[in-house]
């Protein structure tokens, strides 16, 4: 009998019953949706940076996205960045997800505004899209001279409005860069 109980005693040595770790496996998730919302939203931001680059201005048909200071490169290489950004937070979730299942951090915290973050961060992606044509229609009629008020009568005024939707652009990106990395960084108990 002494001999079952050692053998049983060996096989269940170093082995834990019962536990699972929720917040690796919602890391993990969070990954996984992570993943499909870069593929989900890639031809979404696909489709409105075309836009953004086919824009023209209705007060004066030659003043286009080309008009304004580096906001063309910049529109043009979005759906990469955004892409990537998925990709890589994806990653980043997945790794933290395995890390805590190894218990190699302190400990998991289900935390709702780190999650609210998550979503904060691709909403940014979406509402800086949507402000950009906005922000076009109303600078174009300063700059050209189509608008009674014009930028023209102001000294130093149109550079600035030039480089104003790249500024945007950059801002809400950033935006969803950071408030992205902290909600990770939340959840993962850092």
């Amino acid at each position: 009998m002494r001999i079952f109980k050692d053998a049983k005693a060996r096989f269940t040595e170093g082995r834990e019953r019962g536990n699972i770790d929720i917040g690796a496996i919602l890391m993990m998730g969070i990954g996984m949706v992570f993943l499909a919302v870069g593929f989900i939203m890639f031809p979404i931001v696909t489709t409105s940076t075309n836009t953004l680059l086919a824009w023209t201005c209705t007060a004066n048909i030659t003043f286009t996205d080309a008009n304004f200071t580096g906001f063309t490169p910049i529109i043009g290489i979005t759906p990469l960045l955004v892409l990537v950004g998925y990709l890589s937070a994806a990653v980043f979730a997945m790794f933290l997800g395995v890390k805590m299942m190894r218990g190699g951090t302190a400990g998991t915290k289900l935390d709702l505004g780190a999650l609210l973050m998550l979503g904060i961060s691709m909403i940014f992606i979406a509402i800086g899209l949507i402000i950009l044509p906005v922000v076009l229609d109303a600078i174009c009629p300063l700059v050209t001279g189509a608008a009674q008020l014009s930028a023209t009568n102001y000294q130093g005024l149109i550079p600035i409005l030039l480089v104003t939707p790249l500024l945007v652009l950059i801002s809400f990106v950033a935006s969803a860069v950071v408030s992205g990395f902290f909600g990770l960084k939340r959840l993962g108990g850092g």
